[in-house]
């Protein structure tokens, strides 16, 4: 292999042909973004240089839908009144680390919580079931913080908003 030619190992990254990138501005603590553009190259969190990620789809609907109590109705609600955006972030080397070492801790809680309930299924400790349960629910909420860079607080057809963006982040681009 020559050393200009691509690593077929690497991981993918977002292709700016034909898109415009920069066009988001800030209102407030909020991210205001194109749906038909990417964010500019730089990390959501701290300003630095970034690599672009694969496209991400971002999923909102009105919190009011809430409402429908019965998580039957509301699933199967919740499907045809959700809106989506696919946008492009990026992440410096370092948080796309601790995104990875949350996502890996979770993982190691995960396989404990496993460990203790078949550690309880041998021992019938109710104690040790019900730590085992909380292991297990912990591990899922540090996935989930893992994996959710921003949070969608509206989408339309034009623009996307969003939270969780860092201040250095907001602070390069223009408010409104």
């Amino acid at each position: 292999m020559t050393p200009t030619s691509p690593n077929p190992y690497s991981a993918p990254t977002a292709s700016f042909d034909g898109v415009q990138t920069g066009l988001c501005r800030r209102e407030g603590p909020i991210l205001v973004a194109s749906t038909a553009e990417h964010l500019p190259p730089r990390c959501v969190k701290c300003n630095a240089p970034a690599t672009m990620d694969k496209p991400r789809t971002f999923e909102w609907h009105h919190p009011g839908w809430y409402l429908l109590v019965p998580l039957v109705v509301y699933a199967i609600v919740g499907r045809f009144v959700r809106k989506k955006a696919t946008l492009v972030l990026g992440l410096c080397d370092r948080h796309r680390r601790q995104r990875l070492h949350l996502s890996l801790a979770s993982l190691g809680v995960f396989f404990l919580g496993l460990a203790g309930l078949y550690t309880t299924a041998q021992s019938r400790n109710s104690l040790l079931l019900l730590l085992s349960a909380l292991m297990i629910l912990v591990s899922l909420l540090m996935r989930v913080a893992a994996m959710r860079t921003l949070r969608p607080v509206f989408i339309d057809q034009h623009d996307i908003r969003l939270k969780g963006c860092g201040a250095d982040f907001l602070d390069s681009l223009p408010g409104r």
